[in-house]
C-alpha cells in the first residue's frame, strides 16, 4: 500500500525535508487542513520554530510592490519617485536565500523584505535611516521610571547593543510586522500625547510635571502608556524595538554621524527625482516602425501614439 501524506509528515526527516520546500504560511496552511497534520507539525511551538527556520520566502512583498506599481495608465504624469518597471517586474524573489524577520521570524528575502528602494538624496537618507530623525517627534516612546525599568528587565539578553541602532535601510523586516509597528506608534501618540497646539490648556496645565520634547513649531507633552507622568530627564525609547536612545543633548550629533555614512541604494539602477520627471516619461531615441501605429478611425486615422522614456525631453510623435 502506498503511503499516504500523514504517514510522511509524521517522520521528523521527511517532515524537515518537505518544510525547506515551503514557505512558512503554506507549512502552516498545511497543518491546518486536518487534525491528524495539526499534530506534528503545531503541536508543538518549538517543533514548528525549527521547520520554519528552513521555509522558503513566499514572495508576497514583491508581489506587492508589483501590485502598488501603477503600470496600467502609460499616458499619467509622475508626482513622485517610483521604481523602474522594466527592472521591478524581471525581478524574481529569491525563495532560497531569505532570513528571518527579526520581529516575527518569518523567512523574507531582499526583495520581499520592507526596506525603502527608492532613490533620495544623500542628505535625506542619511535623515530618515534612524527612527527618531524627523522634523517632527516620531517613533519615540516614553515611558515613567516603573515602567521603564519594566521595559529594560524585559529586554535584557535580546540585543547586542544597549542603545538603539535601528536603521531602516538594514533591519531585516517584513511588511506585515512594519504595519503592526505603525498601528502601535499610532495608538500610542493618540492616547499618551498631548500637543501644545491641539490643546493649549492641557499643555500649559502639565508642563511642569512630565516630559515636554518639540515636534516641529510647536512642544508636544509625552505620558507614559500607564497613564503616569514621564521624568522630565528620562530617555525616550524607540518604538520599534524598545531600547533606550542616545540622550536628547546629543541627537544633534548622531544625526551628523549618520550623515557622513553614505547609504548605498541597492544597485544604483534607481532615477533621482528632478523636475524633469513631474512631465512624464520623456522622449524616446528610437523612432522605428513598431511605433507607428494607427489610433482611432475616420478623420484620426493615421495619427501615433506618442512615446515615452527615462531620458530627458518631452513627448515624440513617431
Amino acid at each position: 500500500m502506498a503511503p499516504v501524506l500523514l504517514d510522511l509528515i509524521t517522520q521528523y526527516p521527511i517532515l524537515t525535508t518537505l518544510a525547506s520546500y515551503l514557505s512558512t504560511l503554506d507549512l502552516f496552511h498545511l497543518a491546518l487542513t486536518s487534525r491528524t497534520h495539526h499534530a506534528p507539525i503545531l503541536s508543538s511551538p518549538s517543533v514548528f520554530a525549527v521547520l520554519r527556520r528552513d521555509s522558503l520566502c513566499d514572495g508576497r512583498g514583491l508581489r506587492r510592490r508589483q501590485q502598488t506599481w501603477n503600470y496600467r495608465y502609460p499616458g499619467r504624469k509622475i508626482h513622485h519617485d517610483e521604481e523602474i518597471e522594466v527592472r521591478l517586474f524581471a525581478t524574481k524573489c529569491d525563495e532560497a536565500g531569505a532570513l528571518p524577520c527579526q520581529k516575527c521570524g518569518i523567512n523574507i528575502c531582499e526583495e520581499c523584505r520592507e526596506v525603502p528602494r527608492l532613490c533620495a538624496p544623500a542628505s535625506q537618507r542619511s535623515a530618515a535611516r534612524r527612527p527618531h530623525f524627523s522634523h517632527v517627534s516620531a517613533n519615540l516612546l516614553c515611558l515613567c521610571a516603573r515602567c521603564d525599568a519594566a521595559a529594560e528587565e524585559s529586554l535584557r539578553g535580546q540585543f547586542l547593543h544597549e542603545l538603539c541602532d535601528c536603521d531602516v535601510f538594514r533591519r531585516w523586516i517584513c511588511r506585515r510586522c512594519v504595519r503592526e509597528e505603525d498601528r502601535a506608534t499610532r495608538e500610542y501618540y493618540a492616547r499618551h500625547t498631548v500637543r501644545e497646539i491641539e490643546d493649549y490648556a492641557h499643555y500649559e496645565q502639565f508642563y511642569d510635571d512630565t516630559l515636554v520634547m518639540p515636534d516641529d513649531q510647536f512642544d508636544v507633552l509625552f505620558y507614559c502608556s500607564c497613564g503616569g507622568f514621564v521624568p522630565k530627564d528620562a530617555r525616550p525609547r524607540c518604538a520599534w524595538c524598545r531600547r533606550r536612545h542616545r540622550p536628547m543633548n546629543e541627537w544633534g550629533q548622531e544625526w551628523r554621524d549618520a550623515e557622513r555614512e553614505e547609504v548605498e541604494m541597492d544597485d544604483g539602477c534607481y532615477p533621482v527625482w528632478g523636475p524633469a520627471y513631474a512631465e512624464g516619461y520623456p522622449e524616446l531615441s528610437y523612432r522605428g516602425p513598431v511605433y507607428r501605429v494607427p489610433v482611432g478611425k475616420g478623420k484620426g486615422k493615421g495619427r501615433t501614439l506618442p512615446v515615452r522614456s527615462y531620458s530627458r525631453g518631452e513627448d515624440a510623435v513617431s
